[in-house]
């Protein structure tokens, strides 16, 4: 049988679209693209030191971040002209340290909220720590093409997850706070940079924008399994 050009034409252009992949298939890809869930499971604890970048102040501080499985994370950044910013968590409890309120404890929700963004594995725990997963469709990140996952918790808004199409590495966040001064805050995290530190990919550039400020973390040194008293996560001083 003999098809004419345009009906050849016709048939290719009626070809059904590459079916986006599931979550699964979207969380199995970037857990392999990290370095796979064995080596990940692998470490324990981690350090990271760099520097912090306030464009909209013109202002670059220190930034040190400090954390041991399962829960526990210490961010510290020196700001100039501003003072010392902490976020603490010991697992169980998390405290918040500014120059403006001095320390106090995390409510509950903020709590929470914190404990999931910080769990040691949440790299390879997404489909744990969320209550949904589900695909958001296809779309573009500094003109990569990325698949979209919308991230319910049990508590609190749904955020979203972009993967590098290509790569599977997780190269953007878009989430909610909410805070007493401000109400409902819009961010968006960029994660790019990723480097290999002992057979793991790592992002080593981290910039975080809202509303208010574009904070930019610039690692310069990551070390896995560094040692970690349980004393360096105590809470803040007043």
């Amino acid at each position: 049988m003999n098809f004419s050009p345009y009906c050849l034409l016709a048939l290719a252009g009626a070809a059904p679209a590459l079916a986006q992949p599931t979550v699964s298939q979207i969380l199995e890809k970037y857990t392999q693209a990290l370095g796979g869930k064995a080596a990940w499971e692998k470490v324990t604890s981690r350090m990271m030191k760099g520097a912090v970048e306030i464009p909209d102040d013109n202002v670059t501080g220190t930034a040190l971040v400090i954390q041991k499985a399962p829960g526990s994370f210490r961010m510290t950044m020196d700001i100039p002209g501003y003072g010392v910013v902490e976020t603490v968590l010991d697992g169980g409890n998390g405290w918040e340290v500014n120059p403006d309120s001095g320390t106090h404890a995390m409510s509950k929700a903020d709590l929470a909220t914190a404990q999931r963004d910080h769990d040691f594995y949440r790299e390879v725990r997404l489909q744990e720590l969320y209550a949904k997963m589900e695909p958001a469709g296809e779309g573009k990140v500094n003109g990569r093409a990325v698949y979209v996952v919308e991230a319910t918790p049990a508590g609190g808004s749904a955020e979203k997850l972009y993967f590098d199409a290509a790569s599977g590495l997780l190269v953007k966040r878009d989430f909610e706070r909410v805070t007493l001064e401000d109400g409902i805050v819009q961010y968006e995290m960029l994660l790019r940079d990723y480097r290999d530190v002992d057979g793991l990919q790592l992002p080593f550039t981290i910039e975080q924008r809202s509303p208010d400020n574009t904070m930019i973390f610039k690692f310069t040194e990551i070390r896995n399994n560094a040692p970690l008293a349980d004393t360096a996560f105590a809470k803040p001083e007043k």
